[in-house]
């Protein structure tokens, strides 16, 4: 149907039966937040076997919309979507993976399942494979750039930038179209990097009609250095490119807020002066496949699973910003931190990525262990919360120093002692 009917064209042929038109009917009655009448929509689409409108339903199960959560509910829907046709529920399906419990972590399963994605035209699948592309060994550059290309020409912002980005670095002159389309689209990144400019539409890409065997790539850093052994804190270099730290950026900068903390004794969070970043959690309803595969990267070398870390941080310093002395591992009244085998418990790991170099300032200062670390792109700190009894260590108390030009950027992530991931 076409994607312009007007909506009581659409309600005339949802009431005759058309599962489309029950399906499209349904997303403007989401847009509203009229979840009881999108759901019964999608269920009588979904009933004629209809892949967005299963698809829809199992995100709704899967993420509590309108409902209480019901993952295996979830799971069920997707997979009946995936065998439908569904590239995005075969996408959310893959990325389940990653968590390894309501779908099981099986590699060469979810990379199949992001490539017939890719293949289905979802613009995320299609960015997500560009990305593994270009991390796997032998692998023709030509094809990821068609899946860049195809998901900037579906309307991907992020893909638009990192797309135009490509197209920056070898001089090519349709580089700025699809910044352009980037930051119409509210992408603060493409709009800083385009300047004033104001190209004329680019042209479409074709769809993506063939694609490799795909793997979950995990390359090792290209060399780790130990400042500390006890208590230990490392740097792991070139564990990220610029453009899998573009897109960490990317996807979070629009939803940027100022940070919070737990100052002394207090048991909530709030602004407070000795941290005056901003920053934005990335929750499940907001990862992407790609995004997943880089955390994934990070934890592995920890010999952690991804389900024991918590949701990634994204943060930005300014000039002038800092994070005063500080320790990461977390108070007692903190939710969740607690012996009990069915909380996840205290963080044990920190593990950060620097994701552009800082002009001056903005290093990660230890001042009892006499270690400053500099940011540089690609590369990772680790550092250990914990003793060897599994006690907070003070000693691992650290700053953010303050930002004296150009601006930091971090992608954090802390894990736990046990699961704190399910979906």
């Amino acid at each position: 149907m076409n994607a312009s009917i007007d909506v009581d064209t659409l309600y005339r042929h949802a009431h005759a039966g058309d599962p489309e038109a029950q399906f499209q009917l349904g997303r403007v009655h989401a847009g509203r937040q009229e979840w009881h009448r999108a759901r019964r929509l999608w269920r009588d689409a979904a009933e004629r076997g209809h892949a967005g409108a299963l698809t829809e339903l199992g995100l709704l199960h899967l993420f509590g919309i309108g409902i209480p959560a019901e993952p295996r509910a979830a799971v069920a829907l997707l997979e009946r979507a995936e065998a439908a046709g569904g590239g995005e529920a075969a996408c959310q399906l893959a990325l389940l993976g990653w968590s390894d419990f309501y779908v099981r972590f099986d590699a060469p399963a979810m990379a199949a399942r992001v490539r017939d994605a890719a293949l289905r035209d979802f613009p995320p699948a299609l960015r997500a494979v560009a990305l593994l592309l270009a991390r796997m060994s032998g692998a023709d550059p030509a094809a990821g750039d068609a899946c860049l290309a195809r998901a900037a020409t579906l309307g991907d912002a992020v893909s638009q930038y990192l797309w135009g980005r490509r197209l920056r670095a070898r001089s090519d002159a349709g580089a700025d179209t699809w910044l352009a389309e980037a930051a119409r689209r509210g992408l603060p990144r493409a709009r800083a990097l385009l300047g004033d400019a104001d190209p004329a539409p680019p042209a479409p890409a074709p769809a993506v009609d063939t694609l490799p065997a795909l793997e979950l790539p995990c390359p090792g850093p290209s060399s780790t250095r130990v400042h500390c052994a006890d208590p230990l804190v490392e740097t792991w270099e070139d564990v990220y490119s610029t453009e899998e730290c573009e897109l960490m950026i990317a996807l979070g900068e629009p939803f940027l807020h100022r940070s919070v903390t737990i100052p002394g004794n207090e048991r909530k969070l709030v602004e407070h002066e000795h941290r005056t970043s901003s920053d934005h959690s990335f929750y499940t309803f907001q990862e992407d496949f790609a995004l997943r595969w880089l955390q994934w990267r990070m934890v592995s070398k920890l010999g952690v699973p991804l389900a024991n870390a918590e949701h990634l941080d994204l943060l930005r310093y300014l000039p002038g910003q800092e994070y005063r002395p500080h320790r990461d591992y977390l108070p007692p009244s903190a939710p969740g931190n607690s012996p009990r085998p069915d909380q996840p418990g205290q963080r044990v790991h920190t593990a950060f990525a620097y994701l552009a170099d800082v002009d001056a300032g903005g290093e990660t200062d230890f001042p009892l262990l006499g270690v400053r670390i500099v940011p540089r792109t690609g590369r990772v700190v680790h550092f250990v919360n914990l003793t060897a009894g599994g006690e907070p260590d003070p000693r691992t108390l650290h700053a953010g120093m303050p930002v004296l030009a150009g601006v930091k950027w971090l992608g954090t992530l802390w894990t736990r002692q046990r699961r704190i991931r399910d979906c």
